[in-house]
């Protein structure tokens, strides 16, 4: 097993982004931290996406030495990118102790326990107090540079609980490393104890390399925002004190106003100025920081920032554009200790790496919105009721279930049979079947009438009532589609011609069956795997047509149509495909004549829907360039299946179709796949209120659409 990157403060706000990132590039990351500003949440995204190999969690908090030294015992760490610290500077000044135990104390003990190891380190601006303006943009050497000019007498830290003195003296009694004057000339410049903490992580990552050879890379960034373009991870504290959130949240009406603090300021419009950097970009830098001392080398500090200043004022101008709210404001009076302006100069880190900010602000704002938008209470457990308009029916999500104990039966996940043909195969070419009739010699696909067939057009005739009950005669056709010789194959395995193939086949017998007077509805679909009770490995589907329009999904789909065209004018399908669009995190394909996604209100974990984005009845509407997209399409989204649990995937596929009957209802067909399946071998079992209530689905559509997206991405890589 690989050595893996230790990431401290992993469930938080920039951690998160940069896990997913190293996640993204195959590496095994240990998170580690205590949650208590971190998000199970993302914990339980990363579990599920991309397993135990890859992804494992140490809830851990880094003043606990022992329990630090058991997570070293049980992992071997290439590196560390250390995010783990408390962060809110008004309440550095009120609970300094806290702070000096939390980002001091515990990163002394990081630094006892990772010996050697390679570390990047998250630092902040605010170590860079309150610097004039002939000193903007920021370099890295200021701190040193005002030191050698004199630096200050006192310390610039505003009133807090405690005074410099005290911290200093806290520093003494419980960190090994001692203070030089040079040490204790840095730490006057920071205003606030939350800076002061960092510069003394700072200096100890000094130390610690001269005593044991631990090389590190120091990151000083001034304002993070945004989100990951997932849509998935994003900002969310517990008090919010960042700026772009808080608007964020008068757009969405959650707070009345928002406060200016301070409009008399020495800049262009009289509001602070700041240099806001997007958290996807920062996460890039600590991964690229990383890469660098792997590769060997040096120790370095760097700034991170775009070198571009954005006042109060243009961020509430800005985020009016983005949002289309007006976003009421107030003017306040100055925060002790903020400064006019703070914009980074980060040109070293892109002569030495060739990292630079190219996210604009309002690229920024709307990744930002985006997040807040979809998650306006921030992170959370689904638990609530949805309307799925394709079954017309409700669906009860209920994601935290998916954590509850299992100590029932498992599914068998068995592997693909390698055989190109088995003479025992009733669907192999050139063996006889139950019927007594010989397969022909077929080279592509071939259907055939099914030799136990639920549906006869020369059904007996039968129309009787008793009571409450009726009967009717069941009359139509049943008939199997083999989609290839090969018996080793599956529709996912198919080339793309082949898919093709298969698809012209299903078009013809929709088009072929549905000329039959009696016929109003052929269903084509496919069963493949013994969890969907199919044991005929040989790469097959069937198809009923039905001489009345079937109950269960199709006449409540052709009601919704109705329905909806009544309420709104609009096909209740093309509207859902522009919510999920819109939407972003259930999307598993976009292609340019195909959509693929988990539903809003999936009734199953692993639902999947594949629409033509032309309104198209049936198949037969699809142009030969549209039927190739859909055949790729299908293909893409079946394959990666297939990688979800690391064997074949087992599924139940439905083509919804416009019924035969000759009435437009202006139908927009739809592709159906779904599974029994809730997690490797696990069967969602479908008793009691599944049956008598409403389906329980017990997990996130946004996180099993993840699930499925990292699974296509890693049978692209193959």
């Amino acid at each position: 097993m690989m050595d893996a990157v230790l990431v401290t403060g992993g469930a938080g706000y920039v951690g998160s982004h940069a896990v997913r990132r190293l996640l993204e590039d195959d590496r095994r990351v240990v998170v580690l931290d205590d949650l208590s500003t971190g998000h199970r949440e993302v914990v339980t995204l990363f579990e599920r996406v991309y397993g135990p190999e890859q992804f494992c969690f140490e809830h851990v908090n880094l003043l606990d030495s022992r329990a630090l030294v058991s997570v070293f015992e049980r992992h071997n760490f290439c590196g560390i990118i250390d995010f783990a610290a408390r962060t809110l500077v008004g309440e550095s000044q009120d609970e300094p102790y806290r702070y000096f135990e939390n980002n001091v104390i515990a990163f002394q003990n990081l630094l006892d326990v990772g010996k050697g190891v390679p570390i990047v380190k998250s630092s902040t601006a605010a170590t860079y107090g309150e610097p004039r303006a002939e000193h903007i943009p920021l370099k890295e050497n200021y701190q040193q540079n005002w030191i050698t000019d004199g630096g200050f007498e006192k310390s610039l830290l505003m009133p807090a609980a405690v005074d410099f003195e005290t911290l200093l003296g806290w520093y003494k009694k419980h960190i090994a490393f001692k203070l030089s004057e040079e040490d204790i000339a840095l730490l006057k410049i920071p205003t606030n104890v939350y800076g002061i903490t960092k510069m003394m992580d700072e200096r100890m990552l000094l130390y610690a390399e001269r005593e044991a050879g631990g090389r590190y890379v120091v990151l000083r960034y001034f304002n993070a925002a945004g989100a990951d373009p997932s849509r998935l991870i994003g900002e969310d504290h517990d008090p919010e004190t960042h700026l772009i959130p808080i608007v964020l949240q008068v757009a969405l009406g959650q707070r009345e106003k928002m406060t200016v603090f301070g409009d008399d300021y020495a800049t262009p419009d009289g509001t602070a100025v700041r240099d806001y950097i997007s958290v996807v970009e920062l996460a890039d830098a600590h991964i690229k920081s990383l890469d660098m001392l792997l590769a060997g080398g040096r120790s370095a500090t760097y700034n991170l920032g775009r070198g571009q200043g954005v006042s109060v004022r243009e961020i509430l101008e800005a985020a009016r554009e983005v949002t289309g709210h007006g976003i009421p404001e107030a003017i306040g009076p100055r925060r002790s200790g903020d400064p006019a302006t703070l914009i980074a100069d980060a040109s070293r880190i892109q002569r030495d790496m060739g990292w630079a900010a190219r996210e604009t602000l309002h690229e920024l704002l709307e990744s930002a919105w985006h997040w807040h938008r979809l998650h306006p209470c921030g992170y959370r457990v689904v638990q609530e009721e949805r309307f799925n308009p394709f079954w017309n029916r409700w669906v009860n999500v209920a994601a935290h279930r998916a954590d509850r104990p299992w100590r029932g039966e498992t599914q068998s996940m068995e592997g693909s049979d390698d055989m190109v043909y088995d003479p025992e195969c009733y669907l192999c070419p050139g063996n006889t079947r139950t019927s007594g009739d010989v397969n022909p010699d077929y080279k592509g696909v071939w259907t055939f009438e099914n030799d136990f067939p639920t549906l006869v057009l020369d059904a007996y005739q039968t129309q009787a009532q008793l009571g409450p009950y009726l009967s009717r005669t069941s009359r139509g056709v049943c008939e199997v589609v083999v989609y290839t010789p090969n018996h080793a194959q599956r529709l996912s395995t198919l080339s793309l011609d082949a898919f093709v193939q298969v698809i012209d086949a299903w078009a013809e017998i929709y088009d072929r069956l549905g000329k039959v007077p009696e016929i109003v509805y052929p269903l084509i679909f496919e069963n493949s795997g013994t969890v969907m009770g199919n044991s005929q490995p040989h790469p097959h589907g069937q198809v009923y047509a039905y001489c009345e329009i079937p109950d269960l999904m199709v006449k409540p789909q052709l009601a919704m149509f109705e329905s909806h065209r009544e309420k709104t004018g609009r096909c209740f399908v093309c509207d859902a495909n522009r919510v999920e669009v819109g939407d972003g995190r259930r999307i598993l394909i976009d292609r340019p004549h195909v959509l693929a996604y988990v539903p809003f209100a999936a009734q199953f974990p692993y639902d999947v829907i594949i629409v033509p984005k032309a309104h198209a009845a049936s198949l037969l509407d699809l142009d030969g360039e549209e039927r190739r997209d859909l055949a790729a399409g299908l293909r893409d989204v079946l394959s990666g299946l297939d990688g979800l649990f690391a064997a074949p995937y087992h599924y139940t596929l439905a083509l919804m179709q416009a019924p035969t009957d000759g009435v437009d209802r202006g139908y927009h067909m739809q592709i159906h796949i779904t599974s029994l399946l809730r997690g490797p071998g696990l069967r969602k079992h479908v008793v009691g209120a599944d049956i008598f209530g409403n389906l329980i689905n017990p997990s996130d559509p946004d996180m099993t659409a993840e699930e499925i997206r990292w699974a296509m991405r890693r049978a692209d890589k193959g």
